[in-house]
């Protein structure tokens, strides 16, 4: 990647910043800031250096991770896979099943959610993505409203589509349910460009939805298909991919005039071709910086599924959360745009949901819950990625804190209840830091 362009991202930064920090509500005032990396410690981009919690916590922590490995898939939390605990930068605690260890790679389900928001946010930061309040490239033909939603309603779920997941009540009528295992399995975007019409307002009414998520991971890679300095720069970084990238025009996937296809892409469909895209953004841009060995999962038609399918090890999506622990930052990079990760920790401009920022679940701060699919009990600045069966990535700013709980588990809301309540237990555990007392 020229240094020239990756100058005019910095340069773009702070101006960033400004954008997202304007467009929150007040209540962003009330955000426990985000502590900085300390100078003596490594990021733990090639692996966590390793620390030991105060006798005191972990007299309250360890039998919390102790009952929730022994428990069993009829229990309030399931099976127990995976617990990594990172506290002021250092692993503190960790605990496996039989079966699984430190390196097994484990499914997301809608933590890819909060991986795939950030990849909007990198996204931003480096100039691909001028404005998320512009509508957001989609299948919808020109004319059709469902074209005119902008990237910040698809990630804040606002985009007003008829679509059933939470609450669905059967399989015959839940939306994902249909969408990746039954008529839309071989094309999600068909499926949400033919069965989700517009019935709300985009930006007034929140509802849970994958197909937002699956939405915005195809329009990621329409964006890099169609941006030549990006395209340029992993011709040039990537060798394995020059061959492809360089062949093909990023608009349409046609050789340019006078370029002759190389062999070894006889074979590619251009579905193949979409997909080698998505899978460029990733090692170029984001996860390997922060040293996430993760595999992205695509439908038959080449749409990165960025709603449900990221697979990574228990540490690994540590370092996920630990980069929005670390406000975006890493290793003296801005990965993220300033403002960005309190963007995905503030609740969404729908007056129906206390429980959702962007590609990130909230708490409510102490007041009713509008939906069931969060805690109800303090610290209130905790947000989390979290997905089917009992997958979490917890972020505590004020204790400085990251929670990985990887499971199988019902996914009644007494079981969600009883994993959002260990996760506090274990936060509330932890001293809370100088800058969240202050």
């Amino acid at each position: 990647m020229g240094n020239h362009f990756l100058n005019s991202a910095a340069l773009r930064m702070s101006l960033l910043g400004l954008v997202f920090i304007a467009a929150l509500p007040a209540a962003a005032q009330e955000l426990v800031p985000s502590t900085p990396q300390p100078a003596e410690l490594a990021w733990p981009t090639n692996g966590w250096e390793t620390g030991e919690m105060d006798a005191g916590v972990a007299a309250i922590v360890t039998p919390l991770i102790d009952k929730v490995i022994a428990g069993e898939k009829a229990g309030p939390m399931g099976e127990t896979r995976a617990v990594v605990i990172i506290h002021e930068g250092k692993l503190v605690a960790e605990a496996y099943r039989d079966g699984f260890g430190p390196k097994t790679k484990q499914i997301s389900w809608s933590m890819a959610k909060s991986v795939t928001s950030a990849l909007v946010g990198r996204a931003v930061a480096l100039g691909l993505i001028d404005d998320i309040d512009a509508a957001m490239p989609t299948p919808f033909e020109a004319g059709d409203p469902r074209a005119e939603i902008t990237w910040r309603q698809w990630l804040t779920m606002t985009d007003g589509l008829d679509y059933a997941e939470i609450g669905a009540t059967s399989m015959a009528d839940n939306d994902v349910i249909q969408m990746m295992f039954g008529k839309g399995r071989f094309d999600v975007l068909d499926y949400v460009k033919s069965d989700l019409p517009l019935i709300h307002e985009p930006g007034t009414h929140w509802n849970y939805s994958t197909a937002a998520f699956h939405l915005i991971g195809r329009a990621v890679q329409d964006t890099l298909r169609e941006n030549p300095q990006i395209k340029g720069s992993v011709c040039g970084d990537k060798p394995c991919l020059k061959p492809i990238l360089c062949a093909f025009r990023p608009d349409n996937g046609q050789l340019a005039e006078g370029d002759k296809r190389p062999a070894e892409t006889e074979d590619l469909s251009r579905e193949e071709i979409d997909e080698c895209i998505a899978r460029s953004f990733f090692d170029e841009l984001l996860l390997p910086r922060i040293g996430m060995d993760a595999l992205v999962e695509f439908d038959a038609a080449g749409t990165y599924l960025g709603g449900s399918l990221v697979w990574a090890s228990p540490r690994d999506f540590a370092k996920f959360g630990y980069l929005y622990l670390r406000d975006g930052v890493w290793d003296g990079e801005r990965l993220l745009p300033e403002g960005w990760v309190d963007f995905a920790r503030t609740k969404t401009p729908a007056d129906n949901s206390n429980v959702y920022g962007a590609g990130w679940w909230i708490t409510a701060y102490g007041a009713p819950l509008t939906h069931a699919q969060n805690a109800a009990t303090p610290p209130w600045d905790a947000f989390h990625a979290g997905g089917h069966e009992g997958q979490t990535i917890w972020v505590v700013p004020s204790r400085d804190l990251v929670i990985v709980h990887l499971g199988l588990m019902e996914n009644t809301d007494e079981n969600w209840s009883a994993l959002y309540e260990w996760n506090q237990e274990i936060a509330r555990a932890f001293p809370e830091v100088a800058a969240a007392v202050e």
